[in-house]
């Protein structure tokens, strides 16, 4: 059976917009790419799967044959949806592409927003302020039998760092799990595509750096979080790309 294919699209944030420098005391830097490199390496996966890292937002081509890619994680970013930048118009255009096939799609923070508003939900900056720091979840009934929350529970925290939220599902979005203020902190949007509002595929340090440079007090707010990363591996496997 041959190995299937997994790509991760990087949007960080419009080239110019931070300062590259604050990154690099982290491995890889601001290049994310690497760093889910070494996520799927940590969990077993890399061994098992091919993988390929997009940097979308400084115009690193999206695949363009879809049949050699077998599913996807769309990462966060700091640009809001409504900043309409030329990369964000390609992903999303992209993404209507990729749903066609079926194929599974996990999108994380602004990943989240994107393929929330694709599908024709609505984002909108949070009337109480970013939702920042190593935070629990509230499930719903359909999210505790849910594979992508398997093994957790409503003790157990995520990284949160997000200004904008989901406040209007898509048709037939199915909401797995809410905060206070997040009434759709992770989805079910059918056809193999899932999203966070949270962030399982990073470390406190590197949610810390960021926030370092946005808003200095806020970068203590994060703790290690041991075993958050086991939701990739959820993903991946729940959808059948394991």
């Amino acid at each position: 059976m041959s190995r299937k294919t997994l790509a991760f699209i990087s949007q960080l944030a419009e080239p110019g917009s931070y300062n590259k420098s604050t990154w690099r005391r982290i491995h890889g830097g601001d290049d994310e790419t690497i760093a889910v490199e070494a996520l799927l390496d940590h969990i077993g996966a890399l061994d098992r799967l091919d993988y390929i890292g997009i940097k979308a937002h400084e115009g690193e081509p999206l695949p363009a044959d879809l049949d050699a890619v077998d599913g996807v994680i769309l990462g966060g970013s700091f640009a809001s949806v409504s900043d309409n930048y030329c990369w964000q118009a390609e992903i999303a255009d992209w993404l209507t592409r990729w749903r066609a096939t079926g194929k599974p799609l996990m999108g994380i923070c602004g990943g989240h927003q994107l393929m929330t508003t694709v599908l024709g939900g609505r984002v909108e900056k949070n009337p109480s302020g970013p939702e920042v720091g190593s935070l629990p979840l509230s499930f719903t009934d359909q999210g505790r039998d849910h594979y992508l929350l398997d093994g957790f529970d409503e003790t157990s925290p995520f990284f949160f760092g997000n200004f904008d939220r989901v406040v209007e599902v898509p048709n037939g979005t199915v909401v797995l799990a809410t905060r206070p203020t997040l009434p759709a902190a992770a989805l079910d949007h059918g056809g193999n595509w899932v999203s966070v509002q949270f962030h399982p595929e990073t470390t406190c340090d590197r949610m810390a750096t960021c926030w370092a440079e946005i808003d200095p007090a806020q970068a203590s707010r994060y703790s290690f979080i041991p075993g958050c990363e086991r939701m990739i591996g959820n993903f991946i496997v729940g959808t059948g790309l394991l």
